[in-house]
């Protein structure tokens, strides 16, 4: 037998044995003997479990809490190690659930929250009201329907999918960037709003098909020009972002509902609070209405407002058109969810998209 393989079959033998003399030791805990026989095998993660269990036993023993922080150091630091390659792997998601990981068990890891600085957490809602007598009535046919907006991420061809709830109109999606200029926030676009079908449920509750069918569709929206920066506001304090809808006061005039053009052209100017728009057409329906921006806490909300969704009887063509802003309306329905309440605050300020001329 090699030495390779002699010592992966001594591996189990030492762990007991680790256990049996941390038992006799300790003679008091068996999960720090547990967590000690888990580390002498290099199994970290599970260790920390275990050291974890044995604080929560006995809070006061300081030997358990070192044991926790000593195993816990290790798991950031491997965690951390799995958060470069899914980054480099750009799988933001997996990455960034590592890193939070890894902060939460290190904090003190410079490295790691050097990186937390370059991610923005963001939120994105709306509302978005159907006339659904006007549906066509073959959709019927599907097993499963869903109401969704596919929305244009800053990233270069990146959608992604907010459902709208069938009772209240109102849809949400959160979002993650990582390393991006602030001004980029701007980048989000409504790419499409439609329905999305699924058929054939088989015996492992899984659909064979899925169908995207677009009633409006706006596909990718072309930035041709981006100009000044955000204001900083580093001292700021924290502001609710509901008393800041319940002072909104839309002026008469919206836009009239139309069928949306296919790849709009625009260019924004960021000066002060505003975000002015320049469009062909003088319409902005693709764009948002607000940004809730709190750069110090990491976190955007991406506001786009109200909208209604018509289709005309002869031509069956989809319009859309924005509705005014009046009272809390749909915020009421995200602020209950209690997972989205840290976007509700903001310090750098509420930006808000302001065409350029009426349409």
């Amino acid at each position: 037998m090699n030495r390779t393989l002699a010592a992966r079959a001594a591996a189990p033998l030492l762990a007991v044995a680790a256990l049996a003399a941390a038992l006799l030791a300790g003679g008091c805990s068996t999960n720090f003997a547990e967590g000690q026989a888990l580390e002498a095998q290099n199994r970290w993660e599970e260790a920390a479990i275990a050291y974890h269990l044995a604080v929560v036993d006995d809070p006061k023993d300081p030997e358990f809490q070192l044991a926790l922080d000593r195993a816990n150091k290790r798991v950031a630091r491997e965690g951390f190690e799995r958060y470069r390659t899914y980054l480099a792997a750009k799988q933001f998601r997996k990455a960034y659930i590592r890193l939070v990981d890894a902060a939460r068990r290190d904090p003190d890891h410079e490295p790691v929250q050097a990186e937390l600085r370059k991610w923005m957490r963001v939120l994105v809602g709306g509302e978005v009201r159907f006339e659904f007598q006007s549906l066509q009535t073959n959709l019927s046919l599907a097993d499963e329907i869903r109401l969704v907006v596919r929305l244009n991420t800053p990233n270069p061809g990146e959608t992604i999918d907010a459902e709208i709830d069938l009772a209240t109109g109102a849809f949400h999606v959160e979002d993650l960037l990582y390393d991006r200029p602030d001004e980029l926030l701007t980048g989000y676009s409504i790419n499409a709003i439609g329905v999305r079908l699924f058929h054939g449920r088989n015996r492992n509750r899984q659909f064979t098909t899925r169908e995207f069918i677009r009633f409006v569709n706006f596909r990718t929206p072309v930035m041709d020009g981006l100009s000044g920066k955000f204001s900083s506001r580093p001292d700021s304090p924290l502001s609710q972002v509901g008393r800041h809808r319940a002072t909104i006061r839309d002026q008469a005039g919206l836009p009239r509902p139309a069928a949306p053009p296919a790849n709009p052209h625009y260019s924004l100017q960021i000066e002060d609070h505003t975000i002015g728009v320049e469009t062909a057409g003088g319409r902005s329906d693709f764009l948002p209405r607000f940004l809730y921006v709190n750069r110090q806490d990491r976190r955007v909300f991406v506001d786009f407002g109200r909208y209604s969704l018509s289709q005309e009887p002869e031509s069956r063509r989809w319009d859309i058109g924005r509705l005014p802003i009046a009272g809390s309306g749909y915020f009421e329905e995200l602020h209950r969810n209690v997972a989205l309440q840290p976007y509700f605050f903001y310090r750098d300020g509420v930006f808000m998209f302001r065409p350029a001329r009426a349409g």
